[in-house]
């Protein structure tokens, strides 16, 4: 999605000074699930162009993350449920990247780098692209090359120090339609090796017969994962209602046997030249991994997730987003959105029986200056 939303969807005009063009912003994130995870993330970003050719971005972020997490599932009441761990988690997350930008004529080639940093996890990211503009820049293709190396570690196994490398390829294309219309897609392939499993997830099954008379599991998960996501975007902007609408559909699937289908439809209403809302409605469907399971089977496989994330479900999400915009050049947006995921909600028939719902909030506070 971050490299989707990567392509130029508008051409900003050069304007006088020593930066060109350039804006600065700050914004706050807030998500809440309904007894569990609480997450609370400040963000500050820049972008500058200079010279005419050059352009430079940044931004520095802090996630932290409080609340209860799921860890372990059992079907000791009868049925598998999720259990809540006892004691409250509290992490901090702290990333920043960077980009540098240079265009010659119609080309245009970027670097950029990532680092994300918190208690049991270090990541570190790079990327380069490319971008060529034909067809008077009302068509423009781009193509992108990422690899990030991760450390995993567990705050409850001391021992745990394991390494995940990813490679990352990109392609895109934007054209203009005409002149109140424009299309996006953008197809990105991952392949990724080594350690997959979530140290903080477990299984515990009890048998009604037999023995042993219970199973304890780990969460086992295969030491690849290869993934496409398709993405394509649509934007047409009505004169006469003074809107525009917004249609976004993704298309994911992994060689875990994950097929997942994403569809927003949004509608922005100006309201004069300083106002608009855009309310917008998203539905997801997915299928579960091959190896997902909320229970232990007999006799114990190789590869196992009670991880709900990986079960069959679906979800709606809501949002409704506010934009002013003054003479000065600074813009205020604020961002209300609902989340509800459920077994029920899955496309083409019943989810996973043990996914249990998940009822979330997040909100967006931001201030963007522009010169």
């Amino acid at each position: 999605m971050q490299a989707a939303l990567a392509l130029p969807i508008l051409v900003v005009p050069a304007r006088a000074g020593a930066a060109e063009v350039g804006e600065v912003g700050i914004a706050v994130l807030g998500y809440k699930e309904r007894g569990l995870i609480k997450v609370t993330e400040p963000i500050i970003w820049a972008k500058g162009r200079f010279a005419e050719v050059w352009e430079v971005s940044g931004s520095v972020a802090v996630d932290i993350v409080s609340g209860a997490s799921p860890q372990l599932v059992s079907n000791a009441t009868g049925q598998p449920m999720q259990t809540i761990t006892g004691a409250s988690v509290t992490d901090r997350r702290k990333i920043w990247d960077a980009k540098v930008s240079r265009r010659f004529d119609d080309t245009t080639l970027a670097a950029s780098r990532n680092v994300s940093r918190e208690e049991d996890y270090l990541s570190h990211a790079f990327g380069i692209e490319v971008r060529h503009d034909f067809n008077q820049r009302n068509t423009t293709l781009v193509a992108g090359y990422g690899r990030s190396n991760d450390r995993i570690r567990s705050s409850d196994d001391p021992l745990l120090d394991e390494g995940r490398d990813t490679r990352e390829y990109m392609v895109g294309l934007v054209q203009v339609l005409s002149p109140v219309a424009v299309v996006q897609s953008t197809l990105v392939a991952t392949r990724g090796e080594g350690w997959y499993n979530d140290p903080y997830k477990q299984t515990l099954t009890f048998y009604p017969s037999g023995s042993p008379p219970f199973a304890f599991s780990g969460d086992l998960r295969p030491s690849s994962r290869d993934t496409v996501a398709w993405l394509t975007r649509y934007r047409r902007h009505f004169p006469g209602s003074a809107g525009t609408l917004h249609a976004d559909y993704r298309y994911f699937h992994d060689d875990w046997g994950i097929r997942a289908h994403t569809l927003e439809v949004g509608w922005v209403q100006s309201f004069g030249a300083r106002w608009s809302l855009r309310p917008a409605l998203r539905y997801y469907t997915q299928t579960a991994a091959d190896f997902y399971s909320p229970l232990v089977p007999r006799p114990q496989p190789a590869l196992i997730s009670s991880d709900q994330r990986l079960a069959a479900f679906g979800g709606l999400s809501p949002s409704l987003k506010a934009t002013l915009r003054l003479e000065s050049g600074t813009t205020f947006e604020a961002t209300a959105g609902y989340v509800y995921n459920s077994r029920s909600m899955r496309v083409g028939g019943e989810g996973s029986p043990a996914f249990q719902p998940l009822r979330a909030y997040y909100g967006v506070v931001s201030i963007v200056h522009e010169f």
